[in-house]
């Protein structure tokens, strides 16, 4: 069979191997007594022709290597349509958001009236006020103290994840099981038996879960210090990642502007009798008007998706050009990351968009199912369960699609294909599903939000005159804890994918690594072997119609 193009190949050879069913029966052929089979990483070498390779004591794994697509624009309906209902949502807003913000400011006036009323009728018995507003200086020093203390905190655990990485994720996952003991001791002791079973169950298989990855870890940390050396010497992406969320915020004023005054037009309206009585009429949404509020959820999940992909892919390609051409992203405001935002926002627009698109919608349908479960069915219940199971496997086929097009430019469909090829080919599927980065990242946000929030504690009793204004200093860590939790977030997500990214090129290009990044090459080399060259049983993917053991 002819090769239509060249493929990249790893061939791993053990001399006079015999196969047991399925299990290579000597495996252990390499002069220091490893693995002959996993004794090292495996590497991309292209050959011409692959298929007509010496086959006899070889394992020979096949894959398209990705190469960077020439600069146009892919899936551009899918852009097109984007903007296209960006500038319709702005129309709406203009047209109709006045109105609506109009009648929203002389309900909050009656409101306030009503609330002012009370509390004069209810006289001085209240300890604490709370039509009196709080002081500036309260909102001054707790908005500062929070905008100050989550991006320095932020930057720090940078500092210490890089550090003491291996003893994090290992507390990460004992932090996990305690949680989930404490929640078994509290419904035994409130008399909630069968919840602390499942607890139980829980904490049984965390603890299998832990012991089982101890030998993982090691390369686990690899990838994150890796990661956070990338986004340390690219910070610049970090005001990528703010603008990201400044420009949703300015997406939401619109949003809710064109929501409010569309939605309150009387064709969005029926009037129909009480579901209690049927002499009262009410009004409710007319068909017109849920299918316009379907379409204005729509819209949000959809941006939000797209802005958030759009961060994702830009990060990727910062990785790319950290592994491939290092000079190119080696300071704060790299020329890699101003080329992966552009890119990630005109060529590779559409692809994000259609992706993001198909979340959106079985997002949207699996919500409205679950409403709908709520009348009963075994039917919609199953239906329910089955597009909560397609949603979850669409956003991870998305999670890893769109590292393929920050890195090289493909159109979604063809990303999509080629990770997942070169995942199931390579035998990654194990190192992919483990989830040990991301929930010490999630633990580290949470960290921060508190930090945060006890700093801007201190600023409410800074500001003083709090005995007869308790709840202000409750307030203050509220929206303390908020503020870091959002802005420790952008960090951790770019993290997120930074490392996600670094998945990706190592198991597609640990050479060029080794070329551009010698000391980090090496220190991913030995904790590959250390997680990977004693697997417990093969892994076993498809080649060529046959099977394979890696």
């Amino acid at each position: 069979m002819e090769s239509k193009e060249p493929k990249y190949a790893e061939v791993q050879c053990v001399e006079a191997l015999e196969v047991e069913d399925g299990i290579p029966a000597n495996a252990a052929s390499s002069p220091d007594g490893e693995s002959g089979l996993a004794s090292s990483i495996p590497t991309a070498t292209e050959v011409d022709d692959y298929e007509n390779e010496p086959k006899y004591g070889c394992i020979t794994v096949t894959w398209e290597k990705g190469e960077v697509q020439s600069s146009e624009y892919r899936d551009k309906g899918f852009a097109i349509a984007f903007v296209t209902h960006l500038v319709a949502l702005m129309g709406l807003a203009l047209a109709f958001g006045r109105v609506a913000w109009m009648d929203a400011n002389e309900s909050s006036s009656d409101n306030e009236e009503k609330s002012q009323a009370y509390h004069s009728q209810e006289g001085a018995n209240a300890t604490f006020d709370t039509s009196d507003p709080a002081p500036k200086d309260f909102w001054y020093a707790v908005m500062i103290i929070a905008l100050v203390a989550s991006p320095v905190l932020s930057f720090l655990s940078l500092t210490v994840m890089s550090r003491n990485p291996i003893m994090l994720i290992k507390a990460s996952l004992w932090f996990s099981i305690v949680l989930n003991i404490v929640a078994a001791v509290l419904l035994f002791a409130t008399a909630q038996p069968y919840g602390g079973i499942i607890f139980t169950i829980f904490i049984v298989c965390l603890i299998w879960y832990a012991r089982r990855v101890q030998n993982r870890i090691p390369y686990a940390a690899a990838n994150l210090t890796t990661g956070i050396t990338i986004l340390k010497t690219n910070l610049g992406i970090v005001f990528v990642a703010v603008g990201s969320m400044v420009v949703l915020l300015g997406y939401f004023f619109l949003w809710i502007s064109a929501f409010l005054g569309v939605l309150s037009l009387d064709v969005m309206h029926e009037i129909t009798s009480s579901a209690y009585d049927d002499s009262e009429e009410q009004s409710v949404l007319s068909l017109l008007g849920g299918f316009v509020g379907f379409l204005f959820l729509l819209s949000l999940y959809w941006t939000h998706q797209v802005v958030k992909n759009v961060l994702r892919s830009t990060v990727s390609g910062v990785v790319g050009t950290f592994w491939f051409d290092p000079t190119e992203a080696s300071s704060f405001c790299s020329s890699a990351v101003g080329h992966s935002f552009i890119r990630s926002t005109t060529y590779s627009l559409g692809s994000i968009c259609f992706g993001s698109l198909i979340v959106a919608l079985l997002h949207m349908l699996h919500k409205s199912l679950h409403r709908a479960q709520r009348t009963g069915g075994i039917l919609r219940c199953i239906v329910h369960c089955i597009l909560a199971y397609i949603e979850a496997l669409v956003q991870y086929f998305n999670k890893w699609a769109y590292i393929y097009v920050g890195l090289y430019g493909y159109s979604y469909i063809d990303a999509g294909k080629r990770v997942a090829n070169l995942f199931k080919t390579r035998g990654w599927q194990t190192i992919i599903a483990d989830n040990l980065v991301n929930r010490l990242l999630g633990i580290i946000s949470l960290t921060i939000g508190l930090l945060t929030g006890v700093c801007t504690l201190f600023a409410a009793f800074v500001v003083g005159e709090f005995e007869s204004r308790q709840g202000l200093m409750g307030f203050g860590f509220v929206v303390g804890f908020f503020i870091g939790l959002i802005f420790s977030g952008v960090f951790m997500g770019l993290l997120s994918s930074a490392v996600d990214a670094v998945i990706v090129c190592y198991a597609e290009a640990p050479n060029e690594l080794h070329d551009s990044h010698p000391a980090i090459s090496q220190k991913m080399h030995q904790t590959w072997n250390e997680a990977w060259g004693n697997l417990s049983g093969p892994v076993i993917f498809t080649l060529g119609g046959g099977l394979g053991i890696i």
